[in-house]
């Protein structure tokens, strides 16, 4: 860990993660990005954590012209109303049900159509292929306790990405790519194991570091496919 980093998550982090729970304790709205979105307590906020804008900066070069998007863990709808806006085909998904109700809203709202679906994972999503399947994953690794905290926890042994790599390919188009937002406080050693255990190709085409911490999004790709270019 740099000096930077250190520094950052001893003595910083501490009073963020207050304020940030704290603030996202009642309604609030984000605007970024072209988006302009609500956000009720419950749902994650993507303004209050950096995932989510360096997230977008990465896919405002992508071109969604016509391309099936699936985002998995929608929460406020972010990714999702973000590609269809550059004209994607959506689907949402989130096993939260207020983060269902927020998405359906906030895409009311800007007057775009996203199909957006109450499932834990892929339990309840119909049968379809996607090109794009965005994720802003939970990583810590501990057992979510409330709707909530799913948004955050991804099990005390990881068993959202087990799960997540086990069921998704069958929901891939040809030449699909899966594009996750992550964190060096992920466990990403892991994380490419349930990939390639699966048939994936983990790959990184894309890193930023933002007061000190290095995000970067994960790429995987089945491995007789040609992943398609962000660029």
């Amino acid at each position: 860990m740099n000096l930077q980093r250190a520094f950052f998550k001893t003595f910083w982090l501490p009073f963020y993660r207050y304020y940030s729970l704290r603030y996202i304790q009642s309604n609030q709205k984000w605007r970024s990005h072209g988006l302009s979105l609500r956000v009720p307590s419950g749902v994650f906020h993507p303004g209050v954590f950096f995932s989510t804008p360096i997230f977008l900066d990465f896919l405002a070069s992508v071109d969604f012209t016509n391309k099936t998007v699936l985002d998995v863990g929608t929460g406020s709808g972010v990714l999702a109303l973000f590609a269809t806006q550059k004209g994607a085909r959506t689907t949402a998904i989130d096993i939260n049900p207020l983060a269902v109700q927020t998405t359906r809203e906030n895409a009311r709202r800007m007057n775009v159509s996203v199909d957006c679906v109450e499932s834990n994972l892929f339990q309840a999503l119909s049968p379809a292929l996607f090109d794009l399947v965005l994720v802003n994953p939970p990583y810590y690794k501990k057992q979510p306790k409330t709707l909530t905290e799913n948004a955050f926890f991804a099990g005390e042994n990881l068993a959202y990405f087990q799960h997540f790599f086990c069921e998704i390919q069958p929901y891939l188009a040809k030449n699909a790519a899966i594009w996750m937002i992550l964190s060096e406080d992920c466990d990403w050693d892991f994380i490419t194991t349930e990939a390639q255990k699966n048939g994936f190709i983990p790959s990184v085409p894309y890193e930023r570091r933002h007061w000190g911490e290095r995000f970067f999004v994960g790429q995987f790709t089945i491995a007789a496919f040609s992943p398609i270019d962000p660029a």
